[in-house]
């Protein structure tokens, strides 16, 4: 995978890095997207369309909002860098200033806090890992006062989560923000396999949503 994105061969330490992440969304339980893809396997659909189903549940709100903040923290370390001085310190003002200008705009701030996690375990885990084999590199360390700032100005620890850790990660490991949602894609596609199988095996059909859950909440016809 690393290969045929980048051109490069990765290190030993860089494919510990890529696949610790990659197993570390390849299932996620009952989600948007394993309950679209059960939903489309009850249907008698082929394997491929209800994978494909699930996938195209990604996007800015569920699954897919590293990108946005993998173009953030790419974009920062790049002016930074060009401008010669990519240090702790100027990556900490950078970090403030985002924060800053995302309450002024009282906008969430993508890759942080997860409704499903008071703190995302696998944030630390592969964190640590990344640490461990010297990927842990600027973006990561941007992602990490981005963590600070966030706790600081919210008043209470907002952690990171594995979209955050996704976009910091691809980053110091090479790729470029616009192949955030690949490394969730791909390996998600297998989670999501399994989930159409157990489907299939359980042999339900026609999943949905029952009448006496369904209210109306239309204007009254005239």
């Amino acid at each position: 995978m690393y290969l045929v994105l980048t051109g490069n061969r990765a290190t030993p330490g860089q494919a510990r890095v890529l696949d610790a992440l990659l197993v570390s969304v390849m299932e996620h339980g009952i989600s948007p997207s394993s309950t679209i893809t059960r939903m489309l396997a009850s249907y008698g659909v082929p394997i491929q369309v209800g994978i494909a189903a699930g996938v195209t549940t990604f996007g800015d709100i569920q699954g897919g909002a590293g990108q946005q903040l993998a173009l953030k923290l790419q974009s920062v370390v790049h002016r930074l860098a060009e401008d010669g001085e990519v240090t702790d310190e100027s990556l900490q003002r950078a970090a403030k200033e985002i924060v800053a200008d995302s309450r002024a705009r009282r906008a969430p701030l993508e890759g942080f806090g997860h409704p499903q996690h008071g703190a995302d375990p696998r944030f630390p885990i592969l964190m640590g890992i990344a640490k461990e084999e010297g990927v842990f590199s600027h973006h990561s360390t941007l992602l990490a006062h981005l963590e600070h700032e966030l706790s600081q100005a919210v008043g209470r620890k907002i952690p990171a989560n594995v979209d955050g850790a996704i976009a910091a990660l691809i980053l110091d490991l090479g790729f470029t923000w616009e192949t955030t949602r690949i490394f969730l894609v791909a390996p998600r596609s297998v989670g999501l396999a399994a989930h159409y199988l157990e489907e299939v095996a359980q042999g339900n059909t026609w999943r949905h949503v029952p009448a006496d859950q369904v209210n109306y909440t239309g204007p009254n016809p005239s």
